[in-house]
Order: C-alpha cells, then sequence, then structure tokens
C-alpha cells in the first residue's frame, strides 16, 4: 500500500510539472485524499487506538485459566553429621476465577466503551482535518481571486492615468484630476500588496495542512450535499457528530465502572489445583496432587469500597452533565451554520445583481466622463465601488462553500465515504 502511494505521489507531482495549465487541474478530492494518507495527527490517533485496544485482552485474559510452573532445586549441608544431601522440586499449578460479581465483565464492557469513544475520537480527528485542508483549499482561491481582481483594477487605473495625464497635457483636465488618478493606483497597489500577503499565507497554510504547495488547483467548487431542513440537520448531528458519540460512550463506561465498583461488594469464587513432585534433602521423593475452591467476601474495607463507589457515581453525573452540554453546544453550532449558509445564499444572489448593476453604472460613468459630464473623481470612485461589489461577490462565494462544509463537520457526516474519498472511511 506504502508504494503505490508512493507511486501515485510521484505521478501526481509529475503531472503537476509536465501538464499544462488547461489540461492540469487538482481536484479537492485528491487533495483530501492525499491529506488523509499522509496526515500524521491521524497516524498518531490510530496508532494510539491500536495500543489502547490491548487494554481489554489484557483484562479478557481474567477470565482465562492461569497455569504456573515452578522448578527448584537445593543442596543441604547437616553440620552435626558432617553430611549434605540435595533435593529439588518440580510444580504445575492451575488457577481458574469461577466468581468475581461480574466485576471483570464490567470492567471489559467499560474497557470496550472507552475504546469506542477512542474512535469516534479519530473520526473527529479525521473530519476536522477534511474541514481544515477544505477550508485552506477555499481560502487559497478566494485570495487568488482578489489578487487577479487587484491586478485587473491596477491595470485599469494605470490606464486611466495615462488618459488623464495626456488629457491633462492637452489642457482638458486640471493637476488635480492627475493627482487622484495617481492617488487612486497608489491605493491600488497598495491593496494588491496587501491581498498578496493573505494569500502567501494562505498557501502557506495549505502546503502545512495538505503537505503539498497549492498549484494547479481546479477552481470549480461544488456545493455538497446537504440536509434539506434544520430539522433533517440536527437529527444528523444527533446520530453522527463524533463529540455526541464521544460523550455517549463516556456515558456507557461510566455506568460499567459504577457497576464494577459495586460488584466489590461480592463473593469471589476461584478453583485451584496443583501437581507436585521431588525430593527433599535427607527425606524420600514425593509427590502431591491437591484441588479445592477457595471462595472470599469483603467484611469490612475502611470504606475503600462505599468510597469507590460514590466516586463512580459521581463520574457518571459528571458525564451525563458534560453530555447534555455538548449536545447544546452542537445543535448551536448547526443551527449557525445552516444560518450562515443561508444568509450566505441569498447575499450572493444579491451580490450578483449589484455586480451587474455596477458594471452597467460604470460603463455609463466612463462614457459620460468623456463627454464632460463626469470627472475623473467620479470615474475612479465608480471603479473603486465596482471593485468593491466583486470583492464582496467572491467573499459571498467562499463563504457559502465554507458554510456548508462547516455544517456536514457539525453534523457529523463530513466522512470520507461521504466525499467520495479512496481511503477507507475513518
Amino acid at each position: 500500500m506504502t508504494n503505490i502511494f508512493k507511486i501515485r505521489t510521484i505521478l501526481i507531482v509529475l503531472a503537476l510539472f509536465f501538464s499544462s495549465k488547461q489540461v492540469l487541474a487538482i481536484g479537492l478530492t485528491e487533495i483530501l485524499d492525499l491529506t488523509l494518507r499522509t496526515n500524521v495527527q491521524i497516524i498518531a490517533a490510530e496508532k494510539d487506538l491500536e495500543m489502547q485496544s490491548e487494554v481489554i485482552k489484557q483484562i479478557l485474559s481474567k477470565k482465562k485459566p492461569i497455569l504456573s510452573a515452578n522448578v527448584s532445586s537445593e543442596r543441604v549441608w547437616d553440620l552435626k553429621n558432617d553430611g549434605n544431601d540435595d533435593g529439588y522440586s518440580a510444580s504445575i499449578t492451575a488457577r481458574y476465577m469461577l466468581y468475581d460479581g461480574y466485576m471483570t465483565n464490567h470492567q471489559i464492557a467499560a474497557e470496550s466503551y472507552r475504546v469506542e469513544a477512542l474512535k469516534a475520537e479519530v473520526q473527529g480527528i479525521g473530519q476536522r482535518i477534511i474541514y481544515d485542508s477544505i477550508i485552506a483549499y477555499l481560502n487559497v482561491l478566494r485570495n487568488s481571486r482578489l489578487v487577479d481582481l487587484s491586478k485587473k483594477n491596477g491595470l485599469v487605473l494605470s490606464q486611466q492615468l495615462d488618459a488623464t495625464t495626456s488629457r491633462y497635457e492637452l489642457g482638458e483636465l486640471t493637476r488635480t484630476d492627475v493627482a487622484q488618478a495617481t492617488a487612486a493606483l497608489e491605493s491600488a497597489t497598495s491593496v494588491l500588496a496587501s491581498r498578496q500577503g493573505a494569500l502567501d499565507i494562505a498557501n502557506s497554510i495549505f502546503e502545512t495542512a495538505v503537505g503539498m504547495p497549492p498549484t494547479g488547483l481546479d477552481v470549480n467548487i461544488r456545493l455538497p450535499m446537504l440536509p434539506k431542513t434544520l430539522v433533517e440537520a440536527k437529527g444528523l448531528a444527533i446520530s453522527f457528530n463524533p463529540t455526541l458519540k464521544v460523550n455517549l460512550f463516556r456515558e456507557k463506561r461510566a455506568q460499567a465502572l459504577l457497576d464494577a465498583a459495586r460488584s466489590k461488594n461480592l463473593p469471589t469464587l476461584n478453583f485451584a489445583t496443583s501437581l507436585s513432585g521431588g525430593k527433599r534433602a535427607f527425606q524420600s521423593d514425593f509427590s502431591n496432587f491437591d484441588f479445592g475452591v477457595v471462595a472470599s467476601i469483603p467484611i469490612y474495607s475502611g470504606g475503600s469500597i462505599k468510597s469507590g463507589e460514590r466516586q463512580a457515581q459521581s463520574e457518571l453525573a459528571l458525564t451525563m452533565t458534560n453530555s447534555e452540554i455538548s449536545r447544546l453546544a452542537i445543535a448551536q453550532s448547526v443551527m449557525s451554520a445552516w444560518s450562515d449558509f443561508e444568509v450566505s445564499t441569498t447575499v450572493i444572489t444579491a451580490r450578483v445583481r449589484e455586480v451587474e448593476a455596477m458594471e452597467l453604472a460604470y460603463k455609463g460613468i466612463l462614457e459620460e466622463a468623456r463627454l464632460g459630464s463626469r470627472t475623473t473623481l467620479d470615474v475612479l470612485n465608480a471603479e473603486q465601488d465596482l471593485l468593491d461589489t466583486k470583492t464582496n461577490l467572491e467573499t459571498a462565494r467562499s463563504e457559502r462553500l465554507a458554510a456548508a462544509y462547516r455544517l456536514l463537520l457539525q453534523t457529523g457526516t463530513l466522512t470520507p465515504s461521504a466525499l467520495g474519498l479512496e481511503v477507507a472511511s475513518q
């Protein structure tokens, strides 16, 4: 599997190097697939889960027979009679727990729930990494578009400055008009520098999250499949949100630990048998076989058993409280993401119409300025307004996609399988 992944990565890099921009387009699915395969946080979480799963096997061993063997030898000197003799012995002992008040069963259940909680945590880590990678992807695309808008705006303002200067030299405009055009160009240059800096930061964050530079990204990002209603979204969150899963398993674990603590009041019953033989110094050979049942019941423990019960009861109450707090917080997060998506959808529709109207107004102001009924400042203001509306539109589109994926994250459905990734579902 590792070799296949290395070959896949090499092919992607070669494609990046040799393919043309028209042909090359690395989609969001490929980026997320690569991220999930190489992210060290996921790898570490899975290794920790594998390690923690061994605890269950250790507890299960209590329900199986325990065999042990002992071998010994000795030499004894009889100082009175000035003699010595050798002795030796060997034994095999077996012990099997017949009954312990179901304490071991409760401990196994508790550890099983703890492992399930860890699995849910790994799922949550995977979904958070997917979300962070998507946001990094969207930020790169958004900032790239904003840089392109600033470059186009700078080019238009540069041409505007040249035209203004030419008309000033012909005596049609004043030095104030030239100064205004120059100031507008310098302002656009500073905005471009700022946006380029934001793009550089977004590129760096992307490379950190994904493990490769954002080269040749596919700009066509479609909306994922979303719940149709807010009620449906909340229902999905209750069923699939990893945090709620973790809290649910922690509640079950706390209940199992409480049952285990109560089991300490019950008797225990063990079966034991042994086979031994050998020779004792200055004595004859011997061989023994014995078996028996050992029972014990606690009578007084100094209050430690009751204290353990109270501690387990308090832990159960605490986990139930934390579960309710998490449920309310996640319901609020789902509602917030749903609201942001709905609002941004409405905003995009309005922004598109605003851009169309602003472009029409800008063309009209340019024509009026050519006829002398508009000043240079009017043209520059119109150009800035057009840039602002296009910026707002790009920002709204990016925010809508981000809200959609955040909604999936809060509902717990931002999974590799739901996104059609090649890696196994977390």
